[in-house]
């Protein structure tokens, strides 16, 4: 799952990378059982006007009723700002 929402997020244009990192043990409260699931994490880079889309499209096309999305801003090199927002629609 972690590689078709990466390559989609690319194919739509949302992000100019997305890395994949883990296998991780997740342990969490749900619907008031404790879960444990194997998971991954994807760092998404794309402009900060673009999140809000990037969120929505997350939103629509995750398995997870309530996917956790967490989003920070960040300062790149110019050279990498300006591949990032020729690439990301």
């Amino acid at each position: 799952m972690a590689e078709s929402l990466a390559a989609g997020l690319i194919e739509e244009e949302k992000a100019g990378c997305v890395q994949i990192s883990g296998p991780s043990q997740s342990i969490y409260r749900w619907q008031a059982r404790v879960e444990q699931e194997q998971e991954y994490t994807l760092t998404i880079k794309t402009l900060p006007e673009r999140c809000e889309a990037v969120i929505s499209w997350l939103h629509e096309h995750h398995p997870y009723e309530t996917p956790e999305i967490i989003w920070a801003e960040f300062n790149a090199s110019d050279e990498y700002g300006e591949w990032l927002a020729s690439v990301v629609v």
